[in-house]
Protein backbone atom coordinates (compact mmCIF):
# COMPACT_ATOMS: atom_id res chain seq x y z
CA UNK A 1 0.00 0.00 0.00
CA UNK A 2 1.58 2.95 -0.89
CA UNK A 3 2.64 5.70 1.74
CA UNK A 4 0.92 9.27 2.04
CA UNK A 5 1.75 11.49 -0.50
CA UNK A 6 3.11 15.59 -0.15
CA UNK A 7 0.39 17.04 -3.35
CA UNK A 8 -1.49 19.91 -3.61
CA UNK A 9 -4.39 18.63 -0.77
CA UNK A 10 -1.29 17.76 1.65
CA UNK A 11 0.35 21.51 0.93
CA UNK A 12 -2.89 22.98 1.60
CA UNK A 13 -3.81 21.08 5.03
CA UNK A 14 -0.76 21.34 5.94
CA UNK A 15 -1.03 25.48 5.62
CA UNK A 16 -3.92 25.58 7.85
CA UNK A 17 -3.37 23.02 10.44
CA UNK A 18 -0.01 25.12 10.94
CA UNK A 19 -1.85 27.91 11.50
CA UNK A 20 -4.26 26.17 13.95
CA UNK A 21 -0.95 25.01 16.00
CA UNK A 22 0.47 28.13 15.82
CA UNK A 23 -2.82 29.95 17.08
CA UNK A 24 -2.77 27.37 19.78
CA UNK A 25 1.06 28.24 21.16
CA UNK A 26 1.79 31.33 20.18
CA UNK A 27 1.53 33.00 23.59
CA UNK A 28 3.88 29.99 24.64
CA UNK A 29 6.58 30.61 21.83
CA UNK A 30 6.09 34.64 22.74
CA UNK A 31 6.96 33.80 26.23
CA UNK A 32 10.47 31.94 24.80
CA UNK A 33 11.73 35.86 24.81
CA UNK A 34 15.12 36.12 26.21
CA UNK A 35 14.37 39.48 28.63
CA UNK A 36 11.83 39.31 30.84
CA UNK A 37 9.80 42.12 28.85
CA UNK A 38 6.46 42.49 27.34
CA UNK A 39 8.51 42.88 24.02
CA UNK A 40 7.99 39.25 22.66
CA UNK A 41 5.60 38.52 19.76
CA UNK A 42 7.69 35.71 17.96
CA UNK A 43 4.89 33.22 18.01
CA UNK A 44 2.58 36.14 16.90
CA UNK A 45 4.26 37.25 14.16
CA UNK A 46 4.83 33.39 12.75
CA UNK A 47 0.72 32.92 13.45
CA UNK A 48 -0.29 36.61 11.86
CA UNK A 49 2.39 35.26 8.91
CA UNK A 50 0.82 32.05 8.44
CA UNK A 51 -3.14 33.69 8.63
CA UNK A 52 -1.98 36.41 6.42
CA UNK A 53 -0.94 33.78 3.84
CA UNK A 54 -4.32 32.17 3.97
CA UNK A 55 -6.19 34.92 3.52
CA UNK A 56 -3.99 35.89 0.35
CA UNK A 57 -4.66 32.66 -0.95
CA UNK A 58 -8.46 32.93 -0.55
CA UNK A 59 -8.56 36.66 -2.18
CA UNK A 60 -6.40 35.03 -4.86
CA UNK A 61 -9.04 31.80 -5.59
CA UNK A 62 -12.02 33.91 -4.86
CA UNK A 63 -10.76 36.06 -7.81
CA UNK A 64 -10.06 33.48 -9.95
CA UNK A 65 -6.14 33.30 -9.43
CA UNK A 66 -5.55 29.99 -7.81
CA UNK A 67 -4.15 27.00 -9.27
CA UNK A 68 -4.20 23.26 -9.56
CA UNK A 69 -0.34 22.59 -9.71
CA UNK A 70 2.22 21.94 -6.84
CA UNK A 71 4.72 24.37 -7.17
CA UNK A 72 2.44 27.22 -7.89
CA UNK A 73 0.42 25.92 -4.97
CA UNK A 74 3.41 26.43 -2.95
CA UNK A 75 4.72 29.57 -4.61
CA UNK A 76 1.09 31.25 -3.78
CA UNK A 77 1.40 30.11 -0.02
CA UNK A 78 5.17 31.88 0.26
CA UNK A 79 3.99 35.05 -1.37
CA UNK A 80 0.88 35.23 0.97
CA UNK A 81 3.49 34.31 3.51
CA UNK A 82 5.83 37.14 2.71
CA UNK A 83 3.50 39.96 2.05
CA UNK A 84 2.13 38.87 5.88
CA UNK A 85 5.64 38.01 7.16
CA UNK A 86 5.71 40.29 10.86
CA UNK A 87 9.32 40.02 12.37
CA UNK A 88 12.53 38.37 10.96
CA UNK A 89 11.39 34.47 12.12
CA UNK A 90 8.20 35.69 9.69
CA UNK A 91 10.34 36.46 6.70
CA UNK A 92 12.56 33.19 7.42
CA UNK A 93 9.14 31.06 7.54
CA UNK A 94 7.91 32.76 3.96
CA UNK A 95 11.27 32.07 2.43
CA UNK A 96 11.41 28.17 3.99
CA UNK A 97 8.32 28.01 2.20
CA UNK A 98 9.21 29.63 -1.15
CA UNK A 99 12.54 27.16 -0.41
CA UNK A 100 9.99 24.47 -0.91
CA UNK A 101 8.54 25.79 -3.55
CA UNK A 102 11.81 26.41 -5.50
CA UNK A 103 12.56 22.50 -4.92
CA UNK A 104 9.90 21.27 -6.86
CA UNK A 105 9.65 20.49 -10.66
CA UNK A 106 7.25 22.62 -12.36
CA UNK A 107 5.89 19.44 -14.40
CA UNK A 108 5.46 17.54 -10.64
CA UNK A 109 2.22 16.62 -9.09
CA UNK A 110 3.67 14.80 -5.87
CA UNK A 111 6.91 14.91 -4.19
CA UNK A 112 9.00 12.00 -3.34
CA UNK A 113 11.48 11.33 -0.58
CA UNK A 114 13.51 12.97 -2.65
CA UNK A 115 11.81 15.95 -3.58
CA UNK A 116 10.72 16.42 -0.23
CA UNK A 117 14.66 16.26 1.18
CA UNK A 118 15.23 18.64 -1.96
CA UNK A 119 12.66 20.90 -0.16
CA UNK A 120 13.90 21.07 3.22
CA UNK A 121 17.54 21.96 1.54
CA UNK A 122 16.49 24.34 -0.53
CA UNK A 123 14.09 26.16 2.12
CA UNK A 124 17.30 26.13 4.46
CA UNK A 125 19.42 27.18 1.97
CA UNK A 126 17.33 30.52 1.03
CA UNK A 127 17.23 31.08 5.03
CA UNK A 128 20.65 31.01 5.77
CA UNK A 129 21.47 32.33 2.33
CA UNK A 130 19.40 35.50 3.26
CA UNK A 131 21.44 36.99 6.59
CA UNK A 132 24.40 38.97 5.97
CA UNK A 133 25.65 37.28 9.80
CA UNK A 134 23.36 33.90 10.43
CA UNK A 135 23.58 33.23 13.85
CA UNK A 136 23.79 29.32 14.93
CA UNK A 137 21.02 28.70 17.63
CA UNK A 138 18.17 30.38 15.93
CA UNK A 139 15.58 29.30 13.91
CA UNK A 140 18.44 28.46 11.02
CA UNK A 141 19.68 26.04 12.55
CA UNK A 142 16.75 24.11 13.58
CA UNK A 143 15.92 24.45 9.39
CA UNK A 144 19.71 23.17 8.58
CA UNK A 145 18.82 20.57 11.44
CA UNK A 146 15.54 19.35 9.65
CA UNK A 147 17.24 19.43 6.12
CA UNK A 148 20.28 17.05 7.65
CA UNK A 149 17.34 14.61 8.68
CA UNK A 150 15.62 14.61 5.86
CA UNK A 151 18.69 13.89 3.54
CA UNK A 152 19.97 11.25 5.66
CA UNK A 153 16.75 9.01 5.64
CA UNK A 154 16.72 9.35 1.66
CA UNK A 155 20.22 8.49 1.96
CA UNK A 156 19.09 5.24 4.18
CA UNK A 157 17.16 4.73 1.51
CA UNK A 158 13.88 5.74 2.99
CA UNK A 159 10.66 4.87 0.04
CA UNK A 160 8.17 7.11 1.84
CA UNK A 161 7.13 10.53 2.29
CA UNK A 162 6.46 10.47 6.19
CA UNK A 163 9.66 8.57 6.99
CA UNK A 164 11.67 11.79 5.65
CA UNK A 165 8.95 13.93 6.90
CA UNK A 166 9.67 12.10 10.42
CA UNK A 167 13.08 12.26 10.30
CA UNK A 168 13.24 15.88 9.88
CA UNK A 169 10.94 16.78 12.65
CA UNK A 170 13.02 14.37 14.83
CA UNK A 171 16.45 16.17 13.63
CA UNK A 172 14.52 19.22 14.12
CA UNK A 173 13.42 18.93 18.12
CA UNK A 174 16.88 17.88 18.63
CA UNK A 175 18.62 20.73 17.32
CA UNK A 176 16.17 22.83 19.27
CA UNK A 177 16.86 20.96 22.39
CA UNK A 178 20.45 22.17 21.91
CA UNK A 179 19.93 25.98 20.94
CA UNK A 180 20.79 27.03 24.98
CA UNK A 181 24.10 25.13 24.45
CA UNK A 182 24.57 27.73 21.27
CA UNK A 183 23.35 31.18 22.51
CA UNK A 184 24.69 32.09 26.49
CA UNK A 185 21.36 34.41 26.60
CA UNK A 186 19.36 31.66 26.34
CA UNK A 187 21.06 29.52 28.60
CA UNK A 188 21.24 32.54 30.75
CA UNK A 189 17.26 32.76 30.62
CA UNK A 190 16.66 29.21 30.45
CA UNK A 191 14.70 29.07 27.23
CA UNK A 192 14.80 27.37 24.04
CA UNK A 193 15.00 29.56 20.93
CA UNK A 194 11.33 31.00 19.68
CA UNK A 195 11.50 31.21 16.59
CA UNK A 196 12.89 27.86 16.18
CA UNK A 197 10.42 26.29 18.63
CA UNK A 198 7.61 27.83 16.07
CA UNK A 199 9.60 25.92 13.24
CA UNK A 200 9.24 22.91 15.24
CA UNK A 201 5.64 23.39 15.21
CA UNK A 202 5.22 24.03 11.77
CA UNK A 203 6.81 20.70 10.74
CA UNK A 204 5.07 18.54 12.97
CA UNK A 205 2.17 19.87 11.33
CA UNK A 206 3.27 18.49 8.20
CA UNK A 207 4.03 15.71 9.67
CA UNK A 208 0.16 15.37 11.61
CA UNK A 209 -1.08 15.87 8.19
CA UNK A 210 0.71 13.00 6.16
CA UNK A 211 0.34 10.62 9.10
CA UNK A 212 -3.58 11.54 9.00
CA UNK A 213 -3.77 12.64 12.55
CA UNK A 214 -7.24 14.84 12.55
CA UNK A 215 -6.53 18.63 13.35
CA UNK A 216 -9.67 19.26 14.43
CA UNK A 217 -12.78 20.95 12.52
CA UNK A 218 -11.11 24.06 12.17
CA UNK A 219 -8.36 22.29 10.54
CA UNK A 220 -10.77 21.31 7.34
CA UNK A 221 -9.32 22.82 4.21
CA UNK A 222 -11.80 25.58 3.64
CA UNK A 223 -14.36 25.49 1.28
CA UNK A 224 -12.63 27.86 -1.32
CA UNK A 225 -9.35 25.20 -1.41
CA UNK A 226 -11.58 22.34 -1.99
CA UNK A 227 -12.72 22.74 -6.13
CA UNK A 228 -10.24 23.02 -8.78
CA UNK A 229 -10.20 26.72 -8.84
CA UNK A 230 -10.96 29.10 -11.58
CA UNK A 231 -13.42 32.34 -12.59
CA UNK A 232 -16.64 31.91 -10.09
CA UNK A 233 -19.84 32.27 -12.03
CA UNK A 234 -20.98 35.88 -12.62
CA UNK A 235 -17.52 37.24 -13.09
CA UNK A 236 -16.69 38.62 -16.05
CA UNK A 237 -13.95 37.63 -18.44
CA UNK A 238 -11.01 39.71 -18.91
CA UNK A 239 -10.33 41.50 -22.41
CA UNK A 240 -7.57 42.62 -24.44
CA UNK A 241 -8.63 46.17 -23.43
CA UNK A 242 -9.18 47.18 -19.84
CA UNK A 243 -10.44 45.61 -16.50
CA UNK A 244 -12.98 46.92 -14.48
CA UNK A 245 -12.36 45.93 -11.02
CA UNK A 246 -14.50 46.54 -7.46
CA UNK A 247 -14.46 45.34 -4.56
CA UNK A 248 -15.40 45.80 -0.75
CA UNK A 249 -12.16 46.38 1.42
CA UNK A 250 -13.16 45.65 5.27
CA UNK A 251 -11.08 45.67 8.77
CA UNK A 252 -9.00 48.45 7.11
CA UNK A 253 -8.52 52.67 8.14
CA UNK A 254 -8.47 56.08 6.43
CA UNK A 255 -4.82 55.79 6.57
CA UNK A 256 -4.54 52.50 4.43
CA UNK A 257 -7.33 53.36 2.44
CA UNK A 258 -5.52 56.33 1.40
CA UNK A 259 -2.43 54.34 0.48
CA UNK A 260 -4.43 52.40 -1.52
CA UNK A 261 -6.22 54.61 -3.78
CA UNK A 262 -2.58 56.20 -4.69
CA UNK A 263 -1.01 52.60 -5.26
CA UNK A 264 -4.38 52.07 -7.61
CA UNK A 265 -3.72 55.70 -9.43
CA UNK A 266 -0.58 54.38 -10.21
CA UNK A 267 -1.83 50.95 -11.73
CA UNK A 268 -4.58 52.38 -13.54
CA UNK A 269 -7.46 55.29 -13.55
CA UNK A 270 -11.39 56.10 -12.82
CA UNK A 271 -9.88 55.23 -9.53
CA UNK A 272 -12.27 55.14 -5.88
CA UNK A 273 -11.64 54.30 -2.59
CA UNK A 274 -15.20 55.50 -0.99
CA UNK A 275 -16.17 54.87 2.27
CA UNK A 276 -14.79 54.52 5.97
CA UNK A 277 -13.62 54.80 8.69
CA UNK A 278 -13.30 51.15 8.18
CA UNK A 279 -15.15 49.87 5.39
CA UNK A 280 -14.61 51.04 1.55
CA UNK A 281 -16.10 50.05 -1.69
CA UNK A 282 -12.87 50.06 -3.96
CA UNK A 283 -13.42 50.68 -7.74
CA UNK A 284 -10.38 51.15 -10.78
CA UNK A 285 -10.10 50.77 -14.65
CA UNK A 286 -6.52 48.90 -15.00
CA UNK A 287 -5.09 46.67 -17.65
CA UNK A 288 -5.73 43.06 -17.44
CA UNK A 289 -2.01 41.85 -16.44
CA UNK A 290 -3.24 44.17 -13.26
CA UNK A 291 -5.86 43.13 -11.84
CA UNK A 292 -4.12 40.88 -9.85
CA UNK A 293 -1.74 43.47 -8.07
CA UNK A 294 -5.17 45.83 -7.73
CA UNK A 295 -6.90 43.21 -5.56
CA UNK A 296 -3.29 42.02 -3.94
CA UNK A 297 -2.81 45.71 -3.26
CA UNK A 298 -6.15 45.88 -1.27
CA UNK A 299 -5.31 42.64 1.14
CA UNK A 300 -2.29 44.54 2.22
CA UNK A 301 -4.96 47.19 3.27
CA UNK A 302 -7.39 45.12 4.44
CA UNK A 303 -9.57 42.27 3.79
CA UNK A 304 -11.19 42.14 0.27
CA UNK A 305 -14.26 40.10 -0.44
CA UNK A 306 -17.09 40.54 -3.09
CA UNK A 307 -14.72 40.93 -5.48
CA UNK A 308 -16.01 41.63 -9.52
CA UNK A 309 -13.90 41.98 -12.71
CA UNK A 310 -16.03 43.64 -15.55
CA UNK A 311 -14.55 43.65 -19.33
CA UNK A 312 -14.49 47.21 -20.93
CA UNK A 313 -14.32 46.83 -24.19
CA UNK A 314 -14.27 49.40 -26.67
CA UNK A 315 -17.46 51.78 -27.13
CA UNK A 316 -19.02 50.69 -24.06
CA UNK A 317 -18.90 54.44 -23.12
CA UNK A 318 -15.64 54.65 -21.03
CA UNK A 319 -13.53 57.05 -22.98
CA UNK A 320 -13.42 60.43 -22.04
CA UNK A 321 -15.14 59.93 -18.57
CA UNK A 322 -13.99 62.14 -15.96
CA UNK A 323 -11.82 60.69 -13.56
CA UNK A 324 -12.96 61.03 -9.84
CA UNK A 325 -9.47 61.59 -8.51
CA UNK A 326 -6.81 63.40 -10.38
CA UNK A 327 -3.59 61.70 -11.59
CA UNK A 328 -0.97 61.53 -9.09
CA UNK A 329 2.45 63.57 -10.16
CA UNK A 330 5.35 62.39 -11.06
CA UNK A 331 7.75 60.66 -8.34
CA UNK A 332 10.40 63.50 -7.25
CA UNK A 333 13.12 63.36 -4.80
CA UNK A 334 13.88 60.82 -2.45
CA UNK A 335 10.35 60.06 -0.04
CA UNK A 336 11.14 58.02 3.34
CA UNK A 337 9.65 55.25 4.69
CA UNK A 338 9.91 54.98 8.89
CA UNK A 339 8.04 52.09 11.15
CA UNK A 340 7.23 53.44 14.63
CA UNK A 341 5.00 53.55 17.81
CA UNK A 342 3.87 56.51 20.33
CA UNK A 343 2.49 59.68 18.92
CA UNK A 344 5.32 62.14 19.93
CA UNK A 345 7.86 59.94 17.88
CA UNK A 346 5.49 59.44 15.02
CA UNK A 347 5.29 63.22 15.26
CA UNK A 348 8.67 63.77 14.57
CA UNK A 349 9.16 61.64 12.31
CA UNK A 350 6.47 62.70 9.90
CA UNK A 351 7.53 66.38 10.08
CA UNK A 352 10.78 64.76 9.02
CA UNK A 353 9.38 63.97 5.96
CA UNK A 354 8.61 60.61 6.46
CA UNK A 355 5.43 58.23 6.04
CA UNK A 356 4.96 56.58 8.98
CA UNK A 357 3.66 52.80 9.13
CA UNK A 358 2.45 51.70 12.70
CA UNK A 359 4.96 48.98 13.86
CA UNK A 360 6.68 48.11 16.99
CA UNK A 361 7.01 45.54 19.92
CA UNK A 362 3.94 43.61 20.04
CA UNK A 363 2.64 45.30 16.70
CA UNK A 364 4.86 44.83 13.98
CA UNK A 365 4.12 46.29 10.42
CA UNK A 366 4.00 43.22 7.90
CA UNK A 367 5.93 43.74 4.59
CA UNK A 368 2.69 44.18 2.67
CA UNK A 369 2.33 47.42 4.39
CA UNK A 370 5.47 48.18 3.71
CA UNK A 371 5.31 47.25 0.35
CA UNK A 372 2.16 49.80 0.44
CA UNK A 373 3.96 52.72 1.91
CA UNK A 374 6.65 52.79 -0.75
CA UNK A 375 4.45 52.03 -3.34
CA UNK A 376 2.35 54.87 -2.31
CA UNK A 377 5.22 57.10 -1.78
CA UNK A 378 5.56 60.61 -4.12
CA UNK A 379 9.06 60.09 -4.27
CA UNK A 380 11.10 59.03 -7.06
CA UNK A 381 13.25 57.04 -4.62
CA UNK A 382 12.25 55.03 -1.18
CA UNK A 383 14.34 54.74 1.49
CA UNK A 384 12.97 52.57 4.42
CA UNK A 385 14.00 52.73 8.05
CA UNK A 386 13.21 49.86 10.32
CA UNK A 387 13.92 51.47 13.41
CA UNK A 388 13.90 47.73 15.08
CA UNK A 389 16.27 45.20 14.87
CA UNK A 390 12.88 42.12 14.50
CA UNK A 391 11.60 44.50 11.36
CA UNK A 392 14.93 44.91 9.59
CA UNK A 393 14.18 41.59 7.63
CA UNK A 394 10.69 42.70 6.84
CA UNK A 395 11.74 45.95 5.19
CA UNK A 396 14.58 44.49 3.28
CA UNK A 397 11.96 41.77 2.23
CA UNK A 398 9.58 44.90 1.52
CA UNK A 399 12.48 46.50 -0.70
CA UNK A 400 13.59 43.34 -2.82
CA UNK A 401 9.75 43.65 -3.51
CA UNK A 402 10.10 46.81 -4.61
CA UNK A 403 12.70 46.82 -6.71
CA UNK A 404 11.06 43.32 -8.85
CA UNK A 405 8.57 46.20 -9.54
CA UNK A 406 10.67 48.52 -10.97
CA UNK A 407 11.44 51.21 -8.24
CA UNK A 408 14.11 52.34 -6.38
CA UNK A 409 14.27 51.21 -2.64
CA UNK A 410 17.16 50.90 -0.44
CA UNK A 411 16.81 50.64 3.89
CA UNK A 412 18.84 52.12 6.43
CA UNK A 413 19.55 49.18 9.12
CA UNK A 414 17.88 51.58 11.87
CA UNK A 415 17.36 49.24 15.00
CA UNK A 416 15.53 51.69 17.20
CA UNK A 417 13.88 54.88 16.93
CA UNK A 418 16.98 56.51 17.92
CA UNK A 419 18.97 55.77 15.27
CA UNK A 420 15.97 56.39 13.00
CA UNK A 421 15.72 59.71 13.98
CA UNK A 422 19.75 60.53 13.81
CA UNK A 423 19.36 59.42 10.32
CA UNK A 424 16.14 61.29 9.24
CA UNK A 425 18.12 64.36 10.56
CA UNK A 426 20.41 64.49 7.56
CA UNK A 427 18.04 63.30 4.99
CA UNK A 428 18.34 65.68 1.67
CA UNK A 429 14.88 65.32 -0.35
CA UNK A 430 16.39 66.61 -3.05
CA UNK A 431 19.85 64.96 -3.14
CA UNK A 432 20.99 61.99 -5.03
CA UNK A 433 20.33 58.78 -3.44
CA UNK A 434 23.69 57.58 -3.38
CA UNK A 435 25.33 60.02 -1.22
CA UNK A 436 22.09 60.75 1.08
CA UNK A 437 21.91 56.57 2.07
CA UNK A 438 25.63 57.23 3.01
CA UNK A 439 24.90 59.90 5.10
CA UNK A 440 21.74 58.63 6.65
CA UNK A 441 23.61 55.11 7.70
CA UNK A 442 26.45 57.20 8.87
CA UNK A 443 24.53 59.07 11.38
CA UNK A 444 22.70 56.09 12.64
CA UNK A 445 25.80 54.13 12.90
CA UNK A 446 27.03 56.88 14.98
CA UNK A 447 24.58 56.59 17.79
CA UNK A 448 24.77 54.09 20.65
CA UNK A 449 21.96 53.51 22.52
CA UNK A 450 20.41 51.63 25.37
CA UNK A 451 16.92 51.29 27.37
CA UNK A 452 15.04 51.33 30.97
CA UNK A 453 11.83 49.34 31.29
CA UNK A 454 10.38 47.37 34.39
CA UNK A 455 10.94 43.42 34.05
CA UNK A 456 7.19 41.98 33.58
CA UNK A 457 8.39 38.53 34.91
CA UNK A 458 10.39 37.18 37.34
CA UNK A 459 13.93 35.55 35.45
CA UNK A 460 17.78 34.99 35.24
CA UNK A 461 19.72 38.13 33.74
CA UNK A 462 23.92 37.86 32.93
CA UNK A 463 23.51 40.38 35.97
CA UNK A 464 21.90 38.37 38.47
CA UNK A 465 17.60 37.75 38.98
CA UNK A 466 15.53 40.19 38.20
CA UNK A 467 11.35 40.30 39.39
CA UNK A 468 8.60 41.52 38.39
CA UNK A 469 8.49 45.54 38.34
CA UNK A 470 11.95 45.76 38.58
CA UNK A 471 14.01 48.68 36.42
CA UNK A 472 15.92 47.03 33.87
CA UNK A 473 18.91 48.67 32.16
CA UNK A 474 19.34 47.71 28.37
CA UNK A 475 22.49 47.88 26.20
CA UNK A 476 23.50 46.37 22.94
CA UNK A 477 20.74 43.86 23.30
CA UNK A 478 21.97 42.85 26.70
CA UNK A 479 21.26 43.30 30.31
CA UNK A 480 23.29 45.53 32.26
CA UNK A 481 21.75 46.32 35.54
CA UNK A 482 18.69 45.39 37.40
CA UNK A 483 17.50 47.73 39.98
CA UNK A 484 14.36 48.83 42.63
CA UNK A 485 14.60 52.36 41.41
CA UNK A 486 15.03 54.13 38.29
CA UNK A 487 17.96 56.66 39.12
CA UNK A 488 20.42 53.78 39.40
CA UNK A 489 19.59 51.94 36.48
CA UNK A 490 19.50 55.20 34.69
CA UNK A 491 23.47 55.53 35.87
CA UNK A 492 24.39 52.19 34.59
CA UNK A 493 22.90 52.65 31.25
CA UNK A 494 24.51 55.98 30.74
CA UNK A 495 27.84 54.98 32.00
CA UNK A 496 27.41 52.13 29.87
CA UNK A 497 26.72 53.34 26.41
CA UNK A 498 29.07 56.86 27.06
CA UNK A 499 32.31 57.25 25.39
CA UNK A 500 34.60 60.12 24.13
CA UNK A 501 33.74 62.22 21.61
CA UNK A 502 29.88 62.59 22.73
CA UNK A 503 28.50 65.63 21.37
CA UNK A 504 24.97 64.69 21.71
CA UNK A 505 22.94 62.74 24.37
CA UNK A 506 19.12 62.34 23.94
CA UNK A 507 16.44 60.62 25.67
CA UNK A 508 13.67 59.68 24.40
CA UNK A 509 10.48 59.39 27.11
CA UNK A 510 8.00 56.16 26.77
CA UNK A 511 4.25 56.34 26.97
CA UNK A 512 4.12 55.41 30.06
CA UNK A 513 7.11 57.71 31.81
CA UNK A 514 5.03 59.58 34.33
CA UNK A 515 6.88 63.42 36.28
CA UNK A 516 9.09 61.21 38.39
CA UNK A 517 10.76 59.66 35.52
CA UNK A 518 11.08 63.13 34.20
CA UNK A 519 12.67 64.41 37.01
CA UNK A 520 14.93 61.19 37.51
CA UNK A 521 16.10 61.26 34.16
CA UNK A 522 16.54 65.21 33.90
CA UNK A 523 19.36 64.56 37.02
CA UNK A 524 20.57 62.09 35.44
CA UNK A 525 21.44 63.49 32.26
CA UNK A 526 22.63 67.03 34.24
CA UNK A 527 24.76 64.96 36.31
CA UNK A 528 26.26 62.94 33.40
CA UNK A 529 27.42 66.17 31.15
CA UNK A 530 28.18 67.79 34.10
CA UNK A 531 31.54 69.75 32.83
CA UNK A 532 31.01 68.87 29.70
CA UNK A 533 29.62 71.05 26.26
CA UNK A 534 27.44 67.78 25.99
CA UNK A 535 24.17 68.95 24.41
CA UNK A 536 21.34 67.50 26.42
CA UNK A 537 18.19 66.55 24.29
CA UNK A 538 14.92 64.96 26.29
CA UNK A 539 12.05 64.28 23.58
CA UNK A 540 8.06 62.87 24.11
CA UNK A 541 8.26 60.17 22.10
CA UNK A 542 5.19 58.13 23.39
CA UNK A 543 6.57 54.69 22.45
CA UNK A 544 5.16 51.19 24.03
CA UNK A 545 7.06 49.27 25.83
CA UNK A 546 10.11 51.06 27.15
CA UNK A 547 9.63 53.42 29.53
CA UNK A 548 13.40 55.31 28.41
CA UNK A 549 15.27 54.91 24.94
CA UNK A 550 18.57 56.43 25.51
CA UNK A 551 21.35 57.51 23.10
CA UNK A 552 24.92 59.19 22.57
CA UNK A 553 25.69 60.89 19.19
Amino acid sequence: MPGPALDLVTARRWAVTARLSLAAAREQVDALNVFPVADGDTGTNMYLTLDGALEHVRVRFESGGGTDRLREGLALIARGMLLAARGNSGVILAQLTRGLADAVAPDVDVAGPREVADAFESASRSAWEALAAPVEGTILTVARAAAVGARGAVDEGAQDVLVVVDAALEAAQRALARTPEQLPELRDAGVVDAGGAGLVLVVEALHAVLDERPAGADGEVPHWWAATPGPTSGRGTTSEEAVEVMYLLSGSDPERAERLRAHLTHLGDSVAVAGGPAEFQVHAHVEEEDTAAAIEAGGLAGVVSEVRQTSLSPGDGTEGREHPHPVSPLPQGIGVVSCALGDGVTRLMSDGGAVLVPSGPRRRAPTGELLAAVRASTGASVVILPNDGDTLMVARAAAAEARREGLEVEVVPTRTLLEGLAALAVLDPAGRLGPVLDAMTAAASAVHGGALTRADRAAETPVGPCRPGQWLGIVDHAIVAVEDDLEPAARWVLDTIWHDGVELLTALLGEDADDEVRDVMAQALADRCAGSEVEQSVLDGGQPTYTVLLGVE
